[in-house]
């Protein structure tokens, strides 16, 4: 209804101009020529950067290896057709705050599959876009108190601020709404890409409802999924949306669990932030643990799955921590038998879920990833969508450093690596800073054949001398026969 309003406003005002202009008659002012973007270019994406010295090279020499530079300084894939998993954003971009515009809009910009938010519940039936369930970490309220989401109304989380990622400071913007979140959604998304709408509160049937027929309304049935860590919620889903794909969230492995309570407390001693917060931290590691100890089961048995898709239906899937995929490497073709599908997250960090990925033969991995990294970094390093095909020769001195860059090098910081340029180094994806041109020992390998007499045995020549040149060798000779 705002764009509507919008776009009539703005139509309203070009025609005021128009008849303005022609009552007057007044000549009109020379227009400036349009920038028009170079032909050479002109294939890559809308948001691809156009202007700039060198622009046309740049572009080049990264399409040389699927990747464009951005209006914005990211560098993204032309195509992510080399990869055959499906690449979920978890809550958004994770270079933008969380439950920001900017988290979605960022997120499919960069062409992620699909975007995963957490919606919850606030005490008068209002849907928002929130992960956690008290403000505090990723929102602050303006007097610093903390609330419980499912206790404020909606004109208390409208006072929330959003908090930088990277510095902790708070910023002049709010959290936003489900529906909000699913308009942003909309607008940006491309007919391919999915929303991943996990549900975090525990909602009657009617709330269910409400959330479904704003999902159908402003995105379409073939838009969105859901998932969730409770089955009970998912079996309201059901009844109320029959063709949907949900996805069953299992619980973190006990021993993820375990790793991030260690990390939270490690945290405490070096963050100023987490300082502030430690009895909080402290609290949901000890809750994290207990729960996952008393509560953690396994889904990934045939008859677990059997059991689960019984209960959800045929269009359901199970999203699994990393660990508890890797100490069940059969959950996979197991689901597939039965027509669902697998995805992994991790608690412990995109890192270590890269790392338990690149183990797995390309067969043997998930249908589906929940990530906080890009489609590059993924798609490069598991199935190294960015080789050079070398077809294009650079003519620049930045287009020939892209160029020179070996296949592990990491896009993700390019703005960062060109300050290396000049020395001959790059940042790697997997261990940071190395050289471009490793000198390489060169080893002489004795060419002198060594004939052999008639019996065998070897003919014994003389060793090879050396006629060059050393230091000047100064000799004192004895005087007058002395000694």
């Amino acid at each position: 209804m705002t764009s509507r309003l919008l776009n009539s406003a703005v139509l309203y005002s070009l025609l005021a101009s128009t008849l303005f202009l022609t009552a007057c008659k007044s000549t009109p002012e020379p227009q400036q020529p349009a920038y028009v973007i170079p032909a050479a270019i002109s294939h890559l994406p809308l948001d691809a950067a156009n202007q700039g010295l060198d622009i046309v090279d740049i572009q080049l020499a990264l399409g040389d290896r699927n990747l464009y530079l951005a209006a914005n300084g990211n560098i993204k894939m032309i195509s992510t057709a080399q990869c055959p998993l499906d690449i979920s954003a978890h809550r958004g971009d994770f270079r933008q705050p969380e439950s920001s515009y900017n988290a979605i809009a960022a997120a499919l910009n960069d062409n992620f599959n699909s975007v995963e938010i957490d919606v919850m519940l606030l005490k008068d039936g209002t849907w928002v876009n929130h992960h956690d369930s008290q403000t505090g970490r990723a929102t602050v309220h303006y007097t610093g108190e903390r609330y419980k989401i499912e206790r404020m109304n909606r004109k208390e989380f409208g006072q929330l601020k959003l908090r930088d990622k990277n510095t902790n400071a708070l910023l002049n913007e709010r959290p936003i709404t489900a529906a909000e979140s699913f308009k942003v959604f909309a607008a940006y998304r491309a007919p391919s890409q999915k929303l991943n709408v996990e549900i975090k509160s525990d909602a009657n049937g009617q709330a269910l409802v409400d959330l479904d027929n704003m999902l159908r309304k402003y995105i379409g049935l073939s838009g969105f999924y859901y998932s969730a860590a409770d089955k009970d919620t998912l079996y309201k889903l059901r009844g109320i949306n029959p063709y949907v794909y949900l996805g069953f969230v299992q619980g973190g492995h006990p021993t993820s669990v375990e790793k991030l309570r260690s990390d939270l407390r490690k945290g405490v001693k070096n963050d100023a932030y987490y300082l502030d917060n430690q009895d909080d931290l402290e609290l949901a590691g000890r809750y994290g643990t207990k729960r996952y100890r008393s509560r953690y089961q396994d889904y990934t048995s045939t008859s677990a799955l059997k059991k689960l898709q019984s209960k959800l239906g045929t269009n359901s899937g199970l999203h699994l921590d990393i660990r508890s995929y890797m100490q069940n490497p059969g959950v996979k073709s197991r689901a597939k038998g039965l027509g669902m599908k697998v995805y992994t997250y991790s608690i412990n960090g995109t890192d270590f879920h890269q790392q338990q990925l690149l183990t797995l033969s390309r067969n043997t991995l998930p249908d589906g990833v929940i990530v906080d990294a890009t489609p590059y970094k993924i798609c490069q390093r598991l199935f190294k969508a960015s080789v050079p095909a070398k077809r294009y020769q650079p003519l620049s001195n930045i287009g020939r450093y892209i160029a020179s860059l070996p296949q592990d090098a990491d896009f993700d910081r390019f703005e960062e690596m060109l300050g290396y340029q000049q020395e001959g180094y790059y940042l790697s994806l997997n261990s940071g800073l190395k050289s471009i041109v490793k000198a390489k020992k060169v080893t002489t390998k004795n060419t002198t054949p060594t004939p052999l007499l008639e019996h065998g045995f070897p003919t014994i020549t003389d060793e090879k001398l050396e006629h060059k040149t050393g230091e000047t060798i100064i000799l004192t000779l004895p005087e007058n026969g002395t000694q």
